[in-house]
């Protein structure tokens, strides 16, 4: 009896050390994900041992492993609802020397530099806080001051494609000043949106609408032009074509004689100019017949009467 007692507690020691041992294993196993650096730590403060994507092994307890994402990130201030890094509205808002509060929304493209992670690690603990702490506030002050010098409205407004890009120069040229000492890449800035004031914006697109109704007049003025001109060509081309015509009919008076004729038969008395030569006489008869009898009724005498 003693000899089995023995042999399960033995039993049960080595279970437990198989547990232990598992346990112990998967608590030092760290992983690394892809695009990221892993930042050692040794009782929560940085060693300055940094470790490449994949399977690593620490001691529990005593060593742990912070990821540090190391592609390009993006950190976006927008006025559309969960469009930004931030749940609520969340563009920059500025005034114009004018006065006008006008809303701007701007994205900014960053990355870590994989071989200063640990850096990153020490001075800003994480992206969101160095998001917080040192772009957000840099970008909110650069554009308030940059704007306060653009007109809200005009040639060279803030909503324009100049006012854009004097915003992107100033907060492009303070955002690399601020990184130039940190473990930091600016890669990009973008001014995504400007929100005008409602009744500035409705009066803008009141003047595009007139400046269009303008464009529409001024290409039917142009059509009208077109259409006259095409009118003067037909008649100038009518004209020379009556003139031709004339040249021919002087050429060739029997065919002028045989119209005189047709149209003598349509009507009682015409009067036609035939020149200096003298005139014309062309006369028709005309009976009727009833019954089958031909009748002498009348005789009609038409008479052309040709004019000198």
């Amino acid at each position: 009896m003693k000899n089995n007692a023995a042999t399960k507690a033995m039993a049960v020691g080595v279970a437990m050390l198989v547990v232990l041992a598992l346990l112990g294993t998967v608590a030092a196993y760290r992983q690394v994900p892809e695009g990221h650096e892993g930042v050692e730590k040794e009782w929560g403060a940085v060693s300055g041992n940094t470790l490449e994507s994949g399977a690593h092994w620490k001691i529990p307890v005593m060593q742990s492993v912070q990821a540090v994402e190391v592609r390009p990130q993006t950190y976006t201030m927008s006025a559309t609802q969960g469009e930004g890094n931030r749940a609520s509205a969340d563009a920059i808002d500025v005034k114009t020397v004018n006065g006008s509060t006008v809303g701007v929304d701007i994205t900014v493209r960053y990355r870590v530099k994989a071989e200063q992670a640990d850096t990153f690690v020490v001075d800003w603990n994480d992206e969101r806080q160095m998001e917080e702490r040192l772009i957000r506030p840099t970008i909110r002050t650069v554009l308030r001051d940059e704007a306060s010098s653009l007109q809200t409205t005009g040639d060279s407004a803030i909503y324009t494609q100049d006012g854009r890009e004097a915003l992107e120069v100033a907060a492009l040229e303070a955002l690399t000043t601020e990184f130039e000492d940190e473990p930091l890449v600016l890669e990009a800035v973008q001014i995504r949106n400007i929100d005008l004031p409602e009744q500035i914006d409705q009066a803008l697109d009141e003047k595009e609408q007139a400046k269009q109704q303008v464009e529409v007049e001024k290409e039917k003025v142009k059509q009208e032009e077109a259409k006259k001109e095409q009118e003067i060509v037909r008649a100038e081309a009518d004209a020379e074509a009556i003139e031709i015509r004339g040249e021919a009919l002087d050429n060739n008076p029997i065919v002028l004689e045989q119209q005189y004729i047709e149209a003598l038969e349509n009507g009682n008395t015409i009067y036609v100019p035939m020149g200096e030569d003298g005139g014309v006489t062309l006369t028709r008869e005309t009976g009727e017949s009833t019954n089958g009898t031909s009748t002498n009724s009348s005789s009609t005498n038409s008479t052309a009467t040709v004019l000198p």
